[in-house]
């Protein structure tokens, strides 16, 4: 579970690193200030939401189910109420391919660069475990940017 809630949080900071990418045009722009605060406020929910899942699990395991629903009730808080307002507010996401594409990047990004980086670091400072695991991790994210590469092919072309 570690290293799903890890890879998934990962994932969302490379898709929120890259939402312009992906947001459709409004109105009136955002200023470049409010857009970075609402990125910033949607990584702190998503990181919130998943540390709080990961929490439940621990309260769960030592016997303390009413901890565990608290925290469960606040993760789902952070993530179906404030991260979505915030998303709707920046305009996250766009047409299926814009989105493919913008997750193609997330997942390159963190397959090439980002976790065989962190893998270097980690190794360089003894974290020989933690940097198994940043490399095993890349493998998966690379195994993403497959899938939504296949997703876009497949989409009819206009």
């Amino acid at each position: 579970m570690n290293r799903i809630l890890l890879s998934t949080a990962a994932g969302i900071a490379a898709l929120l690193s890259t939402a312009a990418m992906a947001t459709a045009p409004e109105a009136k722009p955002l200023a470049p200030q409010t857009r970075a605060n609402l990125e910033a406020a949607m990584r702190g929910e998503a990181y919130a939401n998943l540390k709080y899942l990961r929490y439940a699990e621990q309260a769960e395991a030592s016997g303390q189910p009413e901890l565990a629903k608290l925290f469960r009730d606040s993760a789902n808080i952070e993530a179906n109420e404030h991260f979505d307002r915030e998303a709707q507010a920046l305009q996250l996401g766009g047409t299926n391919a814009a989105n493919l594409e913008d997750a193609m990047a997330g997942e390159h990004y963190e397959n090439l660069t980002m976790y065989i980086d962190f893998a270097r670091q980690a190794e360089a400072s003894g974290d020989v475990k933690v940097a198994a695991m940043f490399r095993q991790i890349a493998v998966d994210e690379g195994t993403h940017y497959d899938s939504y590469k296949a997703a876009l092919a497949k989409l009819p072309t206009r």
